[in-house]
């Protein structure tokens, strides 16, 4: 893991580089606005397996990061690196815990948005206000099933089909419910 975490910080060093170069070109013959929509900054993806993991992985994105402040802000959006393959309710490995370890730890300002989530998992990770969005393979993966359970082609149609049933399921459980408990922000 350490290899990863380590190489996420390295690639995100690069990107900036690249990202600054073109920048720094295309402002000789373009505006800023123009310029800032031609060459995005990347969004910055933490990982991990534990909590001590993403945290760490943070902590060297945030290293990055300032190297180039104020060319760039402080980042809004940080991806949250695959946290499909896990269960849910893990205390050290879980989506729930590692979402509880991270409240506290982001950069001011930041949202995570959360690289395979499960759907199950979305009537509580709705509670984290600070979880922006979420995507997930689930529907895919479950189409491809699916079909080879049937003994059919897994076509567009199927897999679009799949993912019309996966998304309903997933507004239904995403959508503010009676009794929700959402968690309370509090202004310093």
């Amino acid at each position: 893991m350490d290899y990863r975490i380590n190489a996420t910080a390295t690639l995100l060093e690069g990107m900036l580089r690249v990202v600054y170069a073109w920048q720094d070109e295309l402002s000789k013959t373009m505006s800023a606005r123009e310029v800032q929509n031609a060459v995005r900054v990347p969004v910055p993806v933490a990982q991990g397996w534990s909590i001590d993991d993403y945290r760490r992985s943070i902590d060297l994105m945030m290293k990055v990061w300032e190297r180039w402040t104020p060319w760039i802000a402080p980042p809004v959006l940080i991806g949250l690196g695959s946290v499909c393959r896990r269960h849910l309710t893990d205390p050290r490995h879980g989506l729930f815990a590692i979402l509880e370890g991270l409240e506290g730890h982001l950069p001011a300002g930041a949202s995570v948005h959360c690289f395979g989530v499960k759907g199950q998992a979305l009537s509580r990770v709705k509670m984290y206000p600070w979880v922006k969005s979420v995507d997930s393979m689930a529907a895919d993966y479950s189409a491809r099933v699916k079909a080879r359970q049937a003994g059919i082609s897994n076509t567009i149609a199927h897999r679009a089909a799949e993912m019309n049933r996966w998304m309903a399921a997933a507004s239904r459980r995403a959508a503010p419910a009676t009794g929700d408990q959402f968690r309370l922000g509090f202004n310093h």
